[in-house]
């Protein structure tokens, strides 16, 4: 995949209408599957998954076995696409907190003032995105910083949950089509068939 990373610029509206059929293959099978077991048992609760993970002791690497457990699945996925397997990842993900490399407005957005580093006035991040061959875009998830690989464009890392994730995914304004967990070592796509089938997009109030 060729890395190429950039703010939120295209509008999804105006990508032709065919690509939106264009998903993965490999999944197509297992989504449906996987949306009907998954309304029929449901999700699992945020704060039970909360306090199982506070269970598990940190590694020396600062990778917390949860996060390896979490990891494994994702290549068990890779190994053998099951509605089992995926279900398997699917239902770590409410909750969960990932890493976003960032890109910034500005080219300095920190200044020195008081002897302190500070930011300037105006300065904002924005997930970086990676594009394919394609064009396709993608949003970078990570589970840990070892994973990056890379570092940050603008030298600031985001922490966001799964489902600040996911509106950005649903967000029209952005030319995202699909989330990728760890495109440099386990690379797993979840399209936004799949997203908008078990993350049901929030209504907006009025």
């Amino acid at each position: 995949m060729e890395i190429n990373m950039a703010l939120f610029k295209k509008n999804k509206k105006n990508v032709a209408e065919e690509e939106s059929v264009k998903k993965d293959d490999a999944l197509r099978d297992d989504i449906s599957k996987a949306y009907d077991d998954i309304m029929t048992n449901g999700l699992p609760n945020e704060n039970e998954e909360k306090k199982e993970s506070e269970k598990k002791p940190e590694p020396a690497g600062g990778v917390s076995f949860e996060t390896e457990v979490f990891k494994s699945k994702i290549k068990q996925f890779r190994e053998k696409k099951t509605q089992e397997t995926l279900l398997d990842v699917i239902k770590m993900l409410p909750g969960r907190e990932f890493l976003l490399p960032s890109v910034s407005n500005m080219k300095e957005p920190f200044e020195k003032a008081d002897g302190k580093i500070k930011l300037k006035k105006g300065a904002a991040f924005n997930p970086a995105l990676l594009t394919s061959k394609d064009n396709k875009v993608f949003l970078p998830i990570f589970t840990d910083e070892q994973s990056m690989k890379q570092k940050s464009p603008s030298g600031v890392i985001l922490k966001f949950k799964f489902e600040q994730c996911v509106s950005i995914v649903y967000d029209e304004k952005n030319p995202v089509w699909a989330v990728v967990i760890n495109p440099f070592t386990e690379n797993m796509i979840i399209g936004d068939d799949l997203l908008k089938m078990v993350f049901k997009p929030k209504k907006k109030e009025n």
